[in-house]
């Protein structure tokens, strides 16, 4: 964690609060509190606090407004990514969503909460598969629809990966 905490200049926070002031999270989660701002994260990992298993850097949107708003040069956005990369690795599982098709983490469950209650059930399909195995997803169902098309078999899909 320390590497992190160097690489993102996190302990370079000048507690100015303009991260908190600017991030989108307070207008989008209700649960939103300063003990996930970002501000709040920082300030926990400054005091040697464990926060890799804590939900707070999963709710994080990685806008990256915060990082280009700080006037001390803090990088939240690889902060919080690099933090979670270590949580997942520590085995801290519960708080990400993981593609269905190649299980590759990408997408915090806060966040697809959030989307699933702006969008419904029209999005489950879109949300369950990661940016990399969407378009092949969605190919497949397309070719499908195509008159004289063939159709491929679950699990072909993954085996020409």
């Amino acid at each position: 964690m320390e590497a992190v905490v160097e690489e993102t200049a996190l302990s370079l926070c000048v507690e100015c609060g303009k991260c908190v002031a600017a991030c989108p999270m307070a207008e989008i989660f209700e649960d939103f509190s300063y003990q996930v701002s970002p501000r709040g994260i920082v300030e926990r990992v400054l005091l040697d606090l464990d926060v890799l298993e804590e939900v707070g850097i999963w709710f994080c949107l990685t806008c990256d407004v915060c990082t280009q708003i700080c006037p001390a040069g803090v990088r939240y956005q690889d902060f919080v990514e690099g933090a979670r990369l270590l949580a997942l690795k520590k085995g801290v599982t519960e708080h990400g969503l993981f593609c269905q098709t190649c299980g590759n983490y990408f997408l915090p469950l806060h966040t697809l909460e959030y989307l699933r209650e702006k969008l419904g059930e029209r999005a489950n399909g879109y949300l369950t598969l990661c940016p990399k195995c969407r378009p092949y997803y969605f190919g497949e169902k397309v070719k499908e629809t195509l008159p004289g098309s063939r159709r491929v078999k679950p699990g072909k899909m993954q085996a020409q990966r």
